[in-house]
């Protein structure tokens, strides 16, 4: 029988505003966060620093997907192509990848 996992790696998997797939203008994104520093990297390249405020990590990580914070995202990430945020938000560090329908 497989080992239950660890508390730490199933909050890591469960779904939240810094972990779930965002619609952009031509596709969708997925943001695969997993720490304070990646979520603060995140709010500085969307040009939104004041998201990333001290202790909001441990808030965004357990969040609801589509809860007020992801509203928000959902609101910034339609307003460019897949490609522009691939190259701006890899660009600073922070995890994403293109994702399917």
């Amino acid at each position: 029988m497989a080992a239950a996992p660890s508390s730490a790696e199933a909050g890591a998997a469960r779904a939240s505003p810094a972990r779930r797939r965002y619609r952009c203008r031509d596709g969708y994104l997925r943001l695969l966060l997993e720490d304070e520093e990646q979520w603060r990297r995140l709010a500085r390249a969307l040009g939104r620093p004041e998201l990333a405020y001290p202790g909001s990590w441990q808030a965004v990580s357990s969040a609801p997907p589509r809860g007020r914070l992801g509203r928000l995202l959902e609101s910034i990430f339609a307003r460019d192509d897949v490609a522009v945020w691939l190259r701006r938000l890899q660009g600073r560090g922070v995890p994403c990848q293109r994702a399917g329908r």
